[in-house]
């Protein structure tokens, strides 16, 4: 048996109203740009890799952030073979009697709504979670662990001969991390479940949960509110300018996650049902992610929290 470790990068509409995202809808939310992977055999050994460009048929204009994040350009994408094509040649480098994995859920639920678009009745094999495997080894089984987390962990260093955020590169590392692990059969006790479309479009709209604070001073300053948690991914996220106080009792931030763009972040106060105050943080996906509305949000943004400042200062 061999081991493949698959990384993806893919494409998105540039927005929820363009025109190829309203006629598609829930069918393809995402389009395969990049397959990439690793073959190891059972005692561990690297064997191969495979990468490979695909040509978007949907949404051909490469996103901007997609291309800032990977480093991809059109002119990579421009002459490589569609998702049929790529994927038949990924499925003939990988052989038979193969044990598929990634790290973490969104790359097989974006392969297998490409499969379901592009190569209809193609059956998917089972696919193994690695993350989940590491969360057992290390113990965080509540947190999901990024990459460079486990690479740390693990004393893995980056070299810039394997740049991140390349399929290819990105299966490298995951790579180098599983053979890290003591026993690489412990990964066929994680088989993953693929996220339907509608599942993710449910998370995209937003999450709400309770912090531990009771007032919004508090609460502004604490690592949930500066690192917030992506509703989609779940990935904590940055918030570079800082929070304005919208209205009594509730403020709001930007914050960017860089698999999902651009977030919305408040923090209100609420009553619980005991009838303490409880400050509630919401999470919510932007529905325009152009590059040209996101930078001009944040500087807007920037100008609010410093005007905000200067009044609190004189005040």
């Amino acid at each position: 048996m061999h081991y493949i470790v698959m990384d993806l990068e893919w494409n998105q509409p540039l927005s929820h109203r363009s025109a190829p995202y309203r006629r598609l809808g829930n069918q393809l939310m995402f389009e395969v740009i990049q397959i990439g992977a690793v073959k190891l055999d059972e005692a561990m050994r690297m064997r191969g890799s495979f990468n490979q460009f695909v040509a978007p048929a949907n949404y051909i204009k490469l996103h901007p952030r997609i291309s800032r994040i990977t480093g991809i350009r059109q002119e990579d994408l421009d002459g490589a073979p569609d998702f049929s094509q790529a994927f038949s040649r990924f499925v003939d480098w990988c052989g038979e009697d193969i044990a598929l994995s990634t790290w973490g859920c969104d790359d097989i639920s974006v392969l297998h709504q490409n499969i379901a678009f592009f190569v209809k009745g193609h059956p998917i094999p089972p696919v193994y979670d690695l993350q989940r495997l590491f969360g057992d080894i290390s113990g965080e089984t509540k947190n999901r662990a990024g990459l460079k987390n486990a690479m740390n962990a693990m004393g893995i260093r980056p070299t810039a001969e394997h740049p991140f955020h390349s399929a290819v590169d990105d299966a490298y590392y995951t790579a180098l991390v599983f053979q890290r692990f003591p026993d690489p059969k412990a990964l066929l006790n994680h088989p993953q479940t693929v996220r339907t479309f509608g599942q993710i479009q449910t998370r995209q709209q937003g999450k709400t949960d309770t912090l531990r604070f009771s007032t919004l001073a508090q609460a502004i300053i604490s690592k949930p509110a500066q690192q917030p948690n992506c509703p989609v991914c779940g990935k904590r996220a940055d918030v570079p300018e800082g929070y304005v106080m919208m209205e009594p009792g509730r403020c709001r931030a930007l914050a960017d996650c860089q698999e999902h763009g651009l977030l919305m972040i408040d923090l209100r106060l609420e009553k619980d049902e005991k009838g303490n105050t409880r400050v509630k943080r919401s999470a919510m996906v932007s529905d325009v992610q152009s590059t040209a509305y996101v930078k001009t949000k944040h500087l807007q943004w920037a100008n609010k929290v410093a005007a905000s400042r200067q009044k609190e200062a004189s005040a």
